[in-house]
């Protein structure tokens, strides 16, 4: 080898430690994210002398039985109905109220628009536990409190400044010379919205439903406060197989498999539409 060639050798060797490192780092990251969950679903399908048994058993007898004990009971079934229709009806309302509201922040200026932006994002900034007391008694003054409605309607609320804040982030990308031209051409302001401006930012009204969704899915401070044994979610429900006498593990791991499925299901069914959307352009 000459001696010219060592610097570059030497250069190759560096480059080359650096990917193994990197790989190393994200291989050391995507255990430490999995790792819960693999845990959690393992649990779930163990005896309770398996999940109790010290070390830990890798290699054992899956059952069915925490999935049974789970189901057979009608609070778990009824909070796990509770929750769907709560999220549902609260992403549905964030996202037809939102994504019209970005799209004014986004196209048209006003007089204190960077202030009501200011605003709107303001309110992200705020800890739940510091306004759950007031939502409490004003919910208790206007009926809402223990109801369905009230829980939408929360969520909503919550929901709405995150739905608000991406959809102005997708909007600004849009060429605005596309809207004119469809002005130009005779369209309305309607119009333009809903067959310009929307088409080109369903990826972004899809992954902003999934946040919703998965926020208002898993929101626990909220539902423990406002609701009661006929309202309950499904956070709240499986918060309580943890009790002073006990922790239900395997009721508690299998509640939480059957809590995060259908979101997961959700993602991965969606998932081409998101990957398709984004190579919807504006260009012809």
């Amino acid at each position: 080898m000459k001696m010219n060639d060592t610097p570059v050798f030497a250069a190759a060797l560096g480059k080359g430690k650096i990917k193994w490192l990197t790989c190393l780092l994200i291989l050391a990251a995507v255990l430490v994210t999995f790792f819960p969950i693999f845990w959690l679903i393992e649990t779930a399908f163990k005896h309770q002398v398996d999940f109790l048994s010290v070390p830990p058993k890798i290699i054992f007898l899956p059952t069915l039985k925490n999935f049974r004990s789970v189901l057979a009971q009608s609070d778990f079934a009824l909070a796990y109905q509770n929750s769907t229709v709560i999220s549902l009806f609260a992403v549905v309302l964030s996202t037809l109220l939102g994504v019209p509201a970005a799209y004014g922040l986004s196209r048209f200026r006003f007089p204190a628009r960077g202030l009501l932006s200011f605003w709107i994002l303001s309110t992200r900034f705020i800890p739940p536990v510091v306004v759950v007391i007031p939502f409490f008694l004003i919910f208790r003054v206007l009926g809402l409190a223990n109801t369905i409605s009230g829980m939408v309607l929360i969520y909503m609320v919550a929901s709405l400044p995150l739905v608000i804040w991406i959809m102005v982030g997708f909007f600004d990308d849009i060429p605005f010379e596309l809207e004119e031209a469809a002005c130009v051409d005779g369209a309305s302001p309607i119009a333009t919205f809903t067959r310009i401006a929307a088409p080109l930012i369903a990826p972004g009204v899809i992954a902003t439903v999934i946040l919703a969704l998965i926020g208002s899915w898993n929101e626990l401070l909220y539902a423990t406060v406002l609701t009661g044994p006929d309202t309950r979610t499904l956070p709240v429900a499986i918060y309580n197989f943890v009790s002073y006498q006990e922790i239900a593990w395997g009721n508690l791991c299998a509640a939480g498999v059957l809590a995060i499925a259908p979101i997961m299901v959700f993602t991965v069914a969606i998932q081409k539409y998101l990957v398709s959307g984004l190579t919807f352009g504006a260009v012809k």
